[in-house]
């Protein structure tokens, strides 16, 4: 077998690729984004040596290029030609070997970027949690209008560490009203701002891991290349200590690997029930139960449905009835209940419909959409049962409320609301502590295959789009590496010069956010809505310092921009909801770098300082139309020290392009910081453009100097 056939059957591709099949990679499939104005590389597999022919054409009357090319299938059955296109679409792509075909329909041409990072860029529009989604971000999505020329590519989450994957799991989609529900927010508002101005075809690619290290997101090559072999060694240990576990017993293919882990997981968490809960609830889904025991949800179902945050862990049952037309006795039906959380089976007048397991990916956010038989479907009162099992977490039904209904399948849409009636009892207690051990998809429990482990996420998750041509890549990660800022500083250098070598593209732009205002994540339990009042200017937090970090890594990191986002932080949920000017404020730089936008697209950043008796005045590039405070009160945070390094708050003043910063406590200033805080609600310092500053310190830090 030679390498190229060994990594196709690790990871199990749905298409089949034995020799003499033709195929297109994985990254190249219906209604995908080729990146414009680039020679790029389309390209499969088929019989080594063989001959495949190309032929891209479009059946829209203004698109001007049509190709029809050919090379031949290396020894490995490698195939790829390569090509120029202009933005526009949709092309048909067709590939011809022998007497094969296979073809790609819907095809466009325009910008192509990755979003990748931990959980802030992972949040979706709409999620399972009240904390896991972004402001109305149900109506964002059900009151878009459908976006055909922007589409996502959601790469499933998966791990290797042995060696680089070829192929990402996943599909592309067209952005719709119910795609983008769980597309992340950040990548979605950012194609959107880039539809908008540039008016072409936008795609996105997700490789994203929440609470991931950068680590994680680089490559082998890239630690290498700044020597770092302790990494290297902690790497090939792990991958040598496999050897002496069960690991090997285990399916080489990730997903089959990831459902037998999750089996047996499973086997385990149920266990945990006490049998005599079990046995009792065995005929729960039975119309004819007898619910007076059964508790009554609220009348009508809310924003965010009957999910609980604080629920327990274990396995509850819901029930609801629901009025059956006459006329629609002996019809198909559709059962639709929105998302469950966790998973579930559900059953209609007693018989099992339908159910969700854990090995599907991001089980807990997807719709329920079931199937009734004609021959269970008749007039009168039926009743639709729900065992709903969690095992860490929220849990519960959520909406959104218009995906609860009963309707027929071949009228879809004269529907029966199921927004009310709804009761539950819990059947019986699961071990938390076994939930928290659920495999992560594409992993085992094994060191190997744990995704924080450096490289994993990049071999599996990022490499396998190195031959799929890209504009750059947004990245939103930094707060599993807080405290870390001298290492990081050097592994986000090398992480972007390799994601130039990997994709041969000197121009590869890097864009990423800077870490939002937080204090402490307890979004169910808040503490003090007014506690910045009392910030210490002399506050030595991690994130802090991780800001002023990130700023800095803009002198050095070509083709680079970076968006504020300090204002639009929530200081007790880690995963703020307002992501739509993050994305605004990243399509901007990309504008700016990419596009020749001419304009001003972030806000003022420190250059220099004097002191000129008691006043320190500060010099700052991105002025723009000018310095400006953005809410039109005193400029806040800022704050100066002398000789002795203890900061107090400064009276600060715009004066032209520059700032005065004075305090009583500092006759001689020697150094200033603004937005040394973890979270404030008087950063208010910015310019005209409307762009919030960076916060920073006028003294490097110490790791730096």
């Amino acid at each position: 077998m030679t390498m190229k056939q060994f990594l196709l059957a690790l990871f199990a591709l749905p298409v089949a690729l034995a020799a003499g099949s033709l195929s297109f990679h994985r990254n190249y499939m219906d209604h995908a984004v080729l990146q414009r104005d680039q020679l790029i590389g389309i390209s499969g597999l088929a019989t080594p040596g063989a001959e495949v022919q190309l032929i891209i054409d479009s059946d829209c009357p203004d698109y001007p290029v049509k190709y029809d090319l050919s090379c031949e299938a290396d020894e490995d059955g490698e195939w790829e030609v390569k090509a120029e296109l202009p933005a526009g679409g949709p092309l048909t792509i067709t590939a011809k070997c022998g007497e094969e075909v296979v073809t790609l329909e819907d095809v466009l041409v325009g910008e192509v970027w990755i979003c990748s990072g931990q959980s802030n860029m992972e949040q979706p529009i709409w999620g399972a949690s009240p904390f896991w989604r972004v402001i109305d971000g149900n109506y964002v999505a059900q009151q878009m209008p459908t976006l055909p020329q922007i589409r996502h590519f959601r790469t499933q989450k998966s791990t290797s560490l042995e060696m680089e994957q070829e192929d990402p799991l996943g599909v592309w989609e067209v952005l719709t009203p119910e795609s983008a529900l769980h597309t992340s927010a950040i990548g979605y508002f950012f194609a959107r701002q880039l539809y908008r101005d540039l008016q072409v075809p936008i795609g996105i690619i997700e490789a994203n891991w929440g609470g991931m290290p950068i680590r994680s997101f680089m490559s082998r090559q890239a630690f290498q290349a700044i020597d770092r072999e302790d990494v290297l060694l902690q790497i090939d240990t792990i991958i040598e200590d496999a050897k002496d576990t069960d690991y090997a017993e285990l399916p080489n293919d990730l997903q089959k690997r990831f459902e037998v882990m999750t089996k047996r997981w499973e086997e385990k968490l149920m266990a945990t029930e006490d049998s005599a809960d079990r046995e009792a609830a065995q005929n729960w889904m039975d119309p004819e139960l007898d619910e007076a025991e059964w508790e009554l949800l609220p009348a009508t179902i809310e924003a965010t449905g009957f999910l609980r945050d604080r629920a327990p862990i274990g396995v509850e049952w819901f029930r609801t009835t629901v009025e059956i037309p006459a006329d629609w006795a002996g019809q198909t039906l559709l059962l639709s209940l929105g998302a469950i959380d966790e998973v579930d089976t559900t059953y209609f007048n007693g018989v099992q419909v339908g159910s969700l397991g854990f090995v599907v990916p991001n089980f807990w956010e997807v719709p329920r959409k079931y199937v009734v038989p004609a021959e269970l479907v008749k007039a009168g009162q039926a009743v639709i049962a729900i065992r709903e099992v969690n095992s860490a977490g929220a849990s519960g039904l959520f909406g959104p409320e218009e995906e609860w209904f009963v309707a027929r399948q071949d009228a879809p849409e004269e529907r029966i609301p199921l927004n009310n009636g709804w009761r539950h009892r819990l059947e019986g207690k699961l071990d938390a502590a076994v939930g928290l051990m659920r495999p992560t998809s594409g992993t085992s429990n094994l060191p190997i295959d744990q995704p924080n482990t450096a490289t994993t996420l990049f071999n599996s998750m990022v490499a396998p789009w190195r031959r799929y041509a890209v504009r750059g890549e947004i990245w939103y990660q930094g707060e599993s590496d807080c405290g870390r800022e001298p290492e990081y500083y050097i592994f986000q250098q090398a992480m972007v010069a390799d994601r130039c070598l990997q994709w041969h593209n000197d121009d590869y732009a890097f864009l990423w956010c800077q870490l939002s205002g937080f204090e402490h994540h307890c979004p169910d339990n808040r503490g003090a809505e007014d506690f910045w009042k009392e910030n210490d200017p002399n506050r030595n937090h991690p994130w802090i310092h991780f800001r002023n970090m990130q700023r800095l890594l803009l002198d050095v990191i070509p083709n680079s921009g970076m968006a504020v986002t300090i204002d639009h932080g929530d200081a007790y949920d880690i995963h703020p909801h307002r992501k739509e000017e993050v994305g605004f404020r990243l399509a901007k730089e990309a504008e700016r770098i990419c596009y020749g936008y001419p304009g001003v697209t972030a806000g003022p950043y420190y250059k220099s300082s004097e002191v000129k008796g008691n006043r320190m005045i500060l010099q700052f590039d991105n002025v723009g139309a000018g310095l400006a405070s953005l809410d039109g009160k005193p400029l806040g945070c800022f704050a100066i020290a002398g000789a002795d390094g203890k900061y107090f708050w400064a009276n600060a003043e715009i004066v032209g392009n520059t700032v005065v910063l004075t305090a009583p406590e500092v006759p001689e200033p020697v150094k200033a910081s603004y937005g040394a805080v973890t979270y404030d609600e008087r950063l208010n310092f910015g310019n005209a453009n409307g762009f919030p500053a960076s916060p920073f310190f006028t003294e490097k830090p110490a790791w730096k100097k």
